[in-house]
């Protein structure tokens, strides 16, 4: 009897997993991110989770391409004055949202003005705007959203004034934050125009499904002006806390792509899935902030001993073991017009570091009978927990001691924006390859400086790079800036991160030169599963 019923039990549990599977449609890309979106609100979303998403749903007037690059978008040309300051673009015809309504000019100016607003409570690459001319007053609070430097001469034409010029303007314009919203839903909804029933978009797709902590699903939007070039019929994200079981779904086929996965398994990997294991290059940085709001970390010195008495070798080479590469500056190597200038000792950790780090405790006025406590607030993680354990050792060998604390991503993410923190991992990604997309997070008055941290120095550094036309110069300027924070120990960058996916091999146009965390599900393809 038992016999029997254990295989019944097999036997049904291995139909309902064959109904599963085949209950996915052969044209459905399935995608596992590493949360819950936060909002569905392009001028609300923080989360990775979320702009990955977003950037599916809704296209601003430019877009990144496969390669994430900006390409037009929502524009169908763009015309840049001779000094640099002034986008005038023109419109592509008849765009539609995906509930068929008109597109136009002004939804782009009233959108544009909602991010900016202090009242949306945008937050993250809302900060962008302060591109555009009078964009810091309006996020200050201190002018209205229209004096915002957006303007629509007619239906078809937007027109863009900076503050000054920006050559990465274009893909600033192209991330999910700034594209249009449907201000007729959102007359109509208020905030529950996100919900699927009432969500409207302009992009590839458009939203079908959303059960929190379950999955997203998005559908192919007809109403979109290049339809016909979107392959993939629809879309599911699902949240993925657990690596390991992330890889299990993406080895039984019910996950086609998946943005991690735990490095312990990376010679398995290597050795049995090369084909769906893929690592490249990113634009992402690993870094531990201080609160520099509480008094231990106003000191200098207990800021930089922390930060010397860490190995980073060891981190890269025996725990996260995936070709990332130390970080001892802020800004990672290769990026066009800039090459980093950091003071010769901040690369030479060495033998030196914990015995530099003991001194600089100790004339900090911590001992053995006072030492220095500090609290490290990681996401839930079990690599994320293995860096904390051997910092957390590396600063118990200078005499610190460490509390861990961990919490789910959104959780950490609330904590540590609300000032909830002493010292937070954090993973910062540029939108761009340009070294402001990393040092904007350590700029005084961004809304993305979630630290407390001020230089006069620094912010003036990166004020006068902002405004300058002259490509050296303009290095120059920003190497200052980074100098500056480096010298201050305004954080402890750990590594350069190199992007680690799992992209199933049916999943054809995928490409590892694209450094951004956006691949368009527009630009892929499926063969039979």
């Amino acid at each position: 009897m038992v016999r029997v019923g254990l295989a019944a039990s097999l036997l049904l549990a291995t139909s309902l997993t064959v109904s599963v599977a085949l209950a996915v449609p052969p044209n459905e890309l399935r995608r596992g991110t590493a949360g819950e979106p936060d909002s569905l609100d392009p001028h609300r979303a923080v989360s990775a989770p979320a702009l990955i998403v977003l950037n599916d749903l809704f296209e601003g007037l430019t877009t990144l391409d496969a390669r994430g690059k900006p390409s037009m978008g929502a524009a169908e040309t763009v015309a840049l004055s001779k000094d640099g300051r002034t986008y005038t673009f023109k419109l592509r015809r008849g765009l539609q949202w995906s509930d068929g309504a008109p597109l136009t000019a002004e939804d782009f100016v009233f959108s544009f003005r909602r991010l900016a607003d202090p009242k949306t409570g945008s937050a993250g690459l809302a900060a962008y705007t302060n591109l555009i001319k009078n964009g810091d007053a309006v996020l200050a609070g201190k002018a209205e959203p229209t004096s915002l430097g957006v303007t629509a001469p007619d239906a078809a034409t937007v027109q863009i004034e900076l503050t000054d010029p920006a050559p990465y303007a274009l893909t600033v314009f192209a991330l999910p934050s700034f594209a249009p919203v449907p201000r007729h839903q959102i007359d109509r909804h208020g905030s529950a125009w996100t919900r699927p029933e009432n969500h409207v978009s302009n992009g590839a797709y458009r939203l079908a499904e959303w059960v929190p902590n379950r999955h997203v699903r998005v559908v192919r939007n007809d109403k979109f002006h290049a339809a016909t070039s979107v392959t993939i019929a629809s879309v599911v994200y699902r949240p993925i806390a657990d690596l390991n079981g992330g890889l299990r779904l993406v080895q039984t086929g019910e996950l086609d792509t998946l943005t991690n996965f735990p490095p312990e398994r990376l010679d398995y990997l290597k050795s049995d899935m090369p084909n769906t294991l893929h690592l490249a290059p990113s634009l992402g940085l690993v870094v531990y902030l201080f609160n520099h709001r509480l008094a231990k970390f106003q000191d200098p010195r207990v800021r930089e001993a922390l930060s010397i008495s860490i190995d980073r070798e060891v981190l890269t080479s025996k725990i996260v073991r995936t070709g990332d590469k130390p970080a001892f500056g802020l800004v990672p190597s290769g990026l066009p017009n800039y090459f980093s200038a950091l003071p010769a000792a901040a690369s030479n950790r060495g033998a030196n570091g914990p015995k530099r780090a003991r001194e600089l405790l100790a004339a900090a006025g911590y001992s053995a009978t006072k030492p220095l406590e500090v609290e490290l607030l990681y996401h839930t993680s079990e690599e994320h927990k293995k860096i904390a354990v051997v910092v957390a050792s590396m600063w118990q060998a200078i005499g610190v001691r460490t509390t861990l604390r961990n919490a789910e991503r959104q959780v950490a993410e609330v904590a540590a924006r609300n000032g909830n923190y002493e010292i937070t991992r954090a993973a910062w990604f540029s939108p761009y390859d340009d070294p402001v997309g990393l040092l904007g997070f350590l700029r005084g008055d961004s809304p993305q400086n979630i630290t407390g941290y001020v230089s006069d120095a620094a912010d003036a550094a990166l004020q006068r790079a902002q405004r300058e036309v002259d490509l050296a110069t303009r290095g120059k300027l920003l190497r200052q800036a980074e100098r500056q924070m480096v010298a201050d120990h305004a954080a402890i960058p750990l590594y350069f991160m190199v992007s680690r996916r799992l992209v199933a091999p049916r999943v054809k146009g995928w490409r590892d030169d694209n450094l951004t965390a956006f691949y368009g599900a527009r630009y892929l393809s499926l063969t039979a599963r």
